[in-house]
C-alpha cells in the first residue's frame, strides 16, 4: 500500500472585518503578513493532485493544519484541492483548523472535510478518535487533539477520555495486525511549552505498550523528520513538515511491505516536487500474547533527542 503524508497547507485568507478580527485571528494575520507570506508558496500545492496519482498513492493522510486562521475562505480553499484527489483521503485538524473558540466549538472543520464511516461507533466530531481499515492487515487511528487556546499558546489535548477510547481500539485490533496513528501534534516535548500536546505523556506511555501501532504521522513542527524510535519501544516517527514552504515544502511517501516500510521524502525543489531522502526501516516490535509489551516506559527527553537528532538538518 502506498500513503502519501503531507501536512500544515496552512491557506490564508486576510479579513479586515472588525468582528472577525475581535479574536486570535488579528495575531493570525499579522503572523502572515510579516513572516509567513514570503515563505509560503501556495501554487506548488496545485500540482499535488497529479503527482498524486501518477505516483499511485493509495490513501491521502493530511495531519491538520489546512488552514490558518479557520476562516470559511480559508476551509474552501484546502477542500478545493482535496477534491481534485482522486484517492482515498483523511485529514486530522491542526491548532490552526480550532483556531478560534468559536470555529472550535461549533466543529467548523468536519463541515468541511468530514471523514468515511470509522469501523467503530466512535467519530473524530465528537470523541475525538476515529478507527478505519485501510488495507489487508493495515488500521488507522486518527486523533484530535487540536484545541482553540489563548493568543499565545498552540497547545493541544490528549485526553482521558481519548486515552481510554485508543486503549479499547488498540485491543480489538485482531492480533498481528498492524496500525497507523495520525495526529497533528508529536507526543514528545516541544522547545516551547506552549507548542506542547497536553498529556503527551500519557499518549507515549500508551504507544510503549503497543507494538501493533508501526507508525506515528504527526505535523505541527514544520520540520521534516523520520525518526526509527522502535528500539525505545515505540513507532517509527514521521513528520511531512510543511509542504506550502518555498524551497522547504516537504511530505513523505510510504510504501507499506509486510516486512519493512520505505520512505520517500519529497522536496520542492526548482519548480518541482523532487526525491531528497530514502529510507528503509524493518519492521523491529515484536507483539506479545495480547498484542501488548511489558517494557518500561522510556523517558520523554530520550525520546525527543533521538526525535530531534533525526530531523533534517539541511533545511
Amino acid at each position: 500500500m502506498r500513503i502519501a503524508h503531507l501536512s500544515d497547507l496552512h491557506y490564508t485568507h486576510l479579513t479586515w472585518n472588525p468582528f472577525r478580527l475581535f479574536s486570535k485571528r488579528i495575531l493570525g494575520n499579522l503572523n502572515w503578513l510579516l513572516t509567513r507570506h514570503s515563505v509560503f508558496c501556495y501554487e506548488q500545492l496545485d500540482t499535488l493532485p497529479q503527482l498524486f496519482q501518477e505516483l499511485g498513492v493509495d490513501l491521502i493522510l493530511l495531519a491538520g493544519d489546512l488552514t490558518t486562521t479557520a476562516l470559511k475562505e480559508e476551509y474552501k480553499k484546502a477542500e478545493h484541492l482535496i477534491q481534485q484527489f482522486s484517492s482515498p483521503w483523511l485529514a486530522v485538524p491542526g491548532n490552526h483548523d480550532h483556531y478560534t473558540y468559536r470555529s472550535f466549538k461549533n466543529r467548523h472543520f468536519y463541515r468541511f472535510f468530514s471523514t468515511p464511516p470509522s469501523a467503530a461507533p466512535l467519530t473524530l466530531v465528537k470523541e475525538g478518535i476515529e478507527l478505519h481499515r485501510i488495507a489487508p492487515n493495515w488500521w488507522l487511528i486518527a486523533l484530535d487533539t487540536a484545541r482553540a487556546t489563548n493568543p499565545y499558546s498552540s497547545q493541544g489535548l490528549f485526553t482521558e477520555e481519548q486515552e481510554a477510547h485508543l486503549q479499547k481500539l488498540l485491543l480489538k485490533i485482531p492480533a498481528g495486525d498492524s496500525v497507523i496513528c495520525l495526529n497533528h501534534y508529536p507526543f514528545f516535548p516541544q522547545p516551547s511549552f506552549r507548542h506542547n500536546l497536553q498529556r503527551k505523556e500519557a499518549l507515549q506511555a500508551l504507544l510503549e505498550k503497543s507494538p501493533q501501532v508501526r507508525l506515528y504521522l504527526q505535523g505541527h513542527t514544520h520540520r521534516h523528520t523520520i525518526a526509527d524510535l522502535q528500539e525505545k519501544n515505540l513507532p517509527i516517527l514521521l513528520d511531512s513538515g510543511s509542504c506550502v514552504q518555498k524551497q522547504k515544502g516537504t511530505w513523505n511517501l510510504i510504501d507499506l511491505m509486510p516486512d519493512h516500510c520505505a520512505i520517500s521524502a519529497y522536496q520542492w525543489r526548482d519548480g518541482t516536487w523532487t526525491p531528497f531522502r530514502k529510507e528503509i526501516i524493518p519492521w523491529k516490535r515484536k507483539q506479545g500474547p495480547n498484542g501488548m509489551e511489558k517494557d518500561s516506559i522510556s523517558n520523554a527527553q530520550d525520546v525527543a533527542n533521538a526525535a530531534q537528532a533525526r530531523q533534517d538538518t539541511s533545511f
